[in-house]
């Protein structure tokens, strides 16, 4: 038993654990690093990264972004269209082409041919056109043989891409149709060479 004289020499926390019935005194606090002293650092994770943007929603199946059209495959067209891309006279290989997939695609040609001259440093050259709701249109589009690397881009009047193709038609499987009437534009880019190339819409 301790006697009142002695508890005058029992210093204050050990009088708090024998009130409590004793045992082992209480481990001391960690210090600021977080890491006891002798131990080893815990494992730290790390925050989720934060910041990044919402995930774009998927655009309508065969259509690369655009609300006004949609494409419709077939593999008639497809192997209509199986000629290079690049030809001596273009503006030929673009007329051959066209007729040869007139039968399959039920489809005329809408306006003059385009022709033009582009170089790789050249900025991007644009056509308008103008189409109908309820109609199918597909381009052929040819180089000659100068150019060695070419694109040709359908965008709608949003500026949305409704199509996009090397060559020899646009889009190369298929047609694109429009649900509403637009004023579309047809891009043409040339990413490697000079020369001249030419163009000719088909509708049905």
């Amino acid at each position: 038993m301790i006697r009142r004289s002695m508890l005058a020499l029992i210093p204050a926390p050990a009088l708090i654990v024998a009130a409590c019935g004793g045992g082992k005194p209480p481990l001391p606090p960690l210090p600021a690093s977080g890491v006891p002293e002798g131990g080893t650092p815990a494992l730290v994770l790390s925050p989720p990264p934060s910041g990044l943007p919402p995930m774009a929603s998927m655009p309508p199946p065969g259509v690369a972004g655009s609300r006004k059209a949609r494409k419709k495959a077939d593999g008639a067209l497809y192997a209509c269209a199986s000629a290079k891309p690049a030809a001596k006279d273009p503006a030929e290989l673009v007329r051959r082409v066209g007729e040869a997939c007139a039968s399959a695609s039920k489809m005329k040609p809408l306006g003059a041919m385009i022709r033009a001259q582009q170089a790789d440093k050249d900025a991007h050259q644009e056509h308008k056109l103008r189409v109908e709701p309820n109609k199918c249109y597909r381009v052929v589009f040819a180089t000659d043989e100068n150019v060695r690397d070419a694109v040709i881009v359908m965008r709608d009047s949003a500026g949305d891409v409704v199509a996009e193709s090397p060559g020899v038609a646009l889009p190369e499987d298929g047609v694109v149709c429009f649900t509403t009437a637009d004023e579309v534009t047809l891009l043409v880019g040339i990413g490697a060479g000079k020369g001249a190339y030419a163009a000719q819409v088909w509708s049905d």
